[in-house]
Order: structure tokens, then C-alpha cells, then sequence
């Protein structure tokens, strides 16, 4: 299986002779080593070790399109951080209703978003559509890597079911980078 860092030259040799390739830009920013520290420290045993060695390595990937916008971009340690607490306390609460079974699902979602890392924009930076990590479901190679959305508002029935359908997702750090490429480089969606 090719690992992601090598996925990565792939497509940077692809990019320097083919030009119609949707991305223009596919770069790795070398990461501060105390703020990776500081994650590490605060977080280390909810991430993924995949995900620890490739940012320490590697740095964070970020990948621009043809218009200029930004498709994928991994957070900075320090907005992993700072959107992992507002992960933990912010939900839309007016978004479901005020019957008290509508106040129970917004709780519900609430307990289920405070598992969530994000670790990597989905698309629009502007917009809360993130990569997660959901450190309430594991495996070996790590946790559960999801697409929460910012209006997803059924996160809680999926992931808290007795068995929740996983099969569109991964615990596998290479591999959801194999997939973030395939999807910015318009070959496939992600999860496929």
C-alpha cells in the first residue's frame, strides 16, 4: 500500500508535466516544534501516532486549486487545540427546537461533538467542515477519522448507535491523505 508521504511525491511529480490538474498548489509547512509539543502533551494519547509522526516529519499539508481556494488545509496545533475546546462547549442549539426531546439530541450531540478533533478543513476555510477525530471510537492504528460538517446535526444518532456504519470512513491516517488527494485532484470522493 503506498503511504501517504509517497502519494504526495506522486502528485507532485504530476503536477510538474501535467497541466490540467485541478490543484495548482500541493505544499507541506514545516511545523514548530513547540507547539507540537504543547499538542502533544495536551492531546497526545487521543491522536492518532500516524498522525503525530507525519506532522513532525512531514509538516501540514495544504492544497489549493486552480481558482486559488483552498481544498484541504490541516490545522495548525494550536487551531487543533482551539477548535477541539469549541468542539467541546458550542452547538447550535436553536438549530433543533425547544421540545425536550429536541433538548435531548442537542445534549446528545453536544457529548458526541466534545470527542471530536478536528485535524483538517474540508473545502471552505470559512466555514466549520472539518476532518475529525473521534477519539470515542478506536481501533489499533487509531481513532475514527469522520467529515463533521458545521449544520451536521445527526452525528449523535450515527456515532452513538450500538453499531455504527463506518464503512465510508477510516482509522487510518495514510490512508484518509490518500483519499484527501484523490479527492482535490478530482479522481474520487473521499471515503471512496
Amino acid at each position: 500500500m503506498v503511504s501517504a508521504m509517497e502519494a504526495i511525491e506522486e502528485l507532485w511529480a504530476r503536477l510538474a508535466r501535467e497541466t490540467d490538474l485541478p490543484i495548482k498548489v500541493l505544499e507541506l509547512t514545516p511545523v514548530d516544534g513547540t507547539a507540537l509539543r504543547e499538542l502533544e502533551r495536551t492531546l497526545g494519547e487521543l491522536l492518532p501516532a500516524s498522525y503525530l509522526r507525519f506532522v513532525a516529519q512531514h509538516g501540514l499539508l495544504r492544497v489549493t486549486d486552480r481558482a486559488g481556494i483552498e481544498q484541504a488545509r490541516m490545522l495548525s496545533p494550536s487551531e487543533v487545540l482551539e477548535f477541539h475546546e469549541g468542539f467541546k462547549t458550542f452547538v447550535e442549539e436553536d438549530s433543533f427546537g425547544d421540545e425536550e426531546d429536541e433538548r435531548e439530541a442537542a445534549l446528545l450531540e453536544l457529548e458526541v461533538r466534545r470527542r471530536l478533533v478536528p485535524f483538517q478543513y474540508i473545502a471552505d476555510p470559512y466555514v466549520n467542515n472539518f476532518y475529525s477525530f473521534d477519539t470515542g471510537l478506536r481501533q489499533p492504528s487509531g481513532p475514527l477519522i469522520i467529515q463533521a460538517y458545521h449544520d451536521d446535526y445527526d452525528l449523535a444518532s450515527w456515532l452513538l448507535s450500538d453499531a455504527p456504519d463506518t464503512s465510508s470512513c477510516t482509522f487510518d491516517f495514510d490512508e484518509h491523505l490518500r483519499w484527501v488527494l484523490k479527492a482535490c485532484a478530482g479522481e474520487g470522493k473521499w471515503g471512496r
